[in-house]
């Protein structure tokens, strides 16, 4: 019998880091943990050891610009917890007062853990920071405090989001949301190497805003539903990572007029059943909404990062670019080929291979080819966006060649 509700939620934390034990015992056993993880955090350990010890030279290619987009997206990752659950709806939330400081202690407890998970982070970047670029002490706390400020209120701001706007709208805010404040970030970070007074003012203007969101969104009428589905995905967020395998992946049902292709035009001529199945994975996935959301997600910010990055690193960001596409469409081509509706039919492996070499370096083009005439914008001259133009298209046959020589 819970006596009052702090003891309602110090079950539950522990209910949850038991849960996530378990998880992971299932993954990690005695064998596993005796000769791989044990040894690695050994050799981590002393690896980490040795770069305070004898700064390494390849620190120096890290320019501080890759290590704010880590932490930018290690920002922009995670969400915060109120612990309420479906049996509340009808006993807890009769009791308003313990309801509503169950769900303060669940956001007290998620602005303790991501500030020390911040803080981790941080002090694995330590190295780097100090000898390469550095930081001071109050370089560090300023970093530090950051990231975490952007955090909490990135997370606070998602939230309020969604359970205000839904569909396409939402989905277009943070894209632009996310674009925007990356530059916005990557100047603050520029501003903290250089020890600029006014990272001190946006600390507390950060500050401030956390404090204002956190008053509207714990006041926050409507929300108990998205709560509880928020609840159950960090919940579940180490086993849906062993299981993103194993799960076969729920399909959506599809338009029966389709935005694309209505006609249902063939896309690639000849007979056979590898040009055949060529068409079916081109036209699934430009019909897919997600692939291609996800896609101009990753091309806007690779494009973004061409006017910023030094002239040699954007030509390696802009293969490393075309391999990610690769492998990307790759796979998304090979889930496609598992469909149930593929295997009532006896198609040969050399088929379904020649589909997936002939339909890959068609759906990497697109981004592809926004990345690099972004790239050749950033050379400032007349011959730039045409000469990389023209590059994309050797550079995604050939990296699609290389990523499926095998099936």
């Amino acid at each position: 019998m819970m006596k009052n509700s702090f003891q309602l939620f110090a079950r539950r934390v522990r209910s949850d880091w038991f849960y996530q034990y378990k998880a992971l015992r299932t993954a990690v056993d005695w064998v596993i943990a005796f000769y791989f993880v044990i040894p690695l955090m050994i050799v981590a350990g002393y690896q980490y050891y040795s770069w305070w010890a004898a700064q390494p030279s390849w620190f120096s290619w890290i320019p501080l610009f890759l290590v704010g987009t880590v932490f930018y997206l290690f920002a922009w990752l995670g969400t915060i917890r109120y612990f309420v659950e479906e049996g509340d709806q009808l006993f807890l939330r009769q009791n308003r007062r313990w309801f509503q400081h169950l769900m303060l202690l669940g956001y007290r407890y998620s602005l303790v853990l991501q500030g020390i998970t911040t803080l981790l982070l941080t002090l694995v970047f330590l190295p780097l920071l100090v000898q390469t670029y550095a930081f001071g002490v109050p370089q560090i706390v300023c970093f530090w405090l950051l990231t975490y400020l952007l955090k909490i209120n990135l997370g606070l701001l998602r939230q309020l989001l969604a359970l205000r706007i839904q569909g396409i709208l939402l989905w277009l805010l943070r894209v632009v949301g996310f674009a925007g404040l990356f530059f916005l970030y990557q100047m603050l970070v520029t501003g903290v190497s250089h020890s600029a007074n006014y990272i001190w003012a946006i600390l507390l203007l950060l500050l401030g805003l956390v404090v204002f969101l956190s008053k509207i969104r714990l006041q926050e009428k409507g929300a108990f539903s998205a709560d509880i589905a928020r609840e159950r995905d960090a919940r579940m967020r180490i086993v849906s990572l062993m299981l993103i395998r194993v799960m076969e992946r729920k399909r959506k049902p599809r338009r029966r007029r389709p935005l694309l292709f209505r006609s249902s035009q063939r896309l690639f001529k000849g007979k056979g059943a590898g040009n055949g199945i060529a068409d079916l994975l081109a036209k699934s996935f430009f019909r897919n909404s997600t692939q291609w959301k996800q896609t101009i997600q990753f091309a806007v910010l690779i494009s973004a990062a061409m006017f910023i990055l030094p002239g040699p690193l954007k030509i390696t960001i802009w293969i490393l670019a075309a391999c990610v596409l690769a492998f990307w469409r790759k796979s998304f081509c090979k889930d496609e080929l598992t469909a149930p509706f593929l295997n009532l039919f006896p198609i040969q492996d050399t088929a379904k291979h020649q589909a997936l070499q002939l339909t890959t370096p068609i759906l990497v083009l697109p981004a592809l080819i926004f990345i690099s005439l972004c790239l050749g914008i950033s050379f400032f001259t007349w011959w730039g966006p045409i000469l990389m133009v023209g590059a994309a298209i050797p550079l995604a046959y050939g990296t699609s060649s290389v990523f499926t020589s095998w099936y």
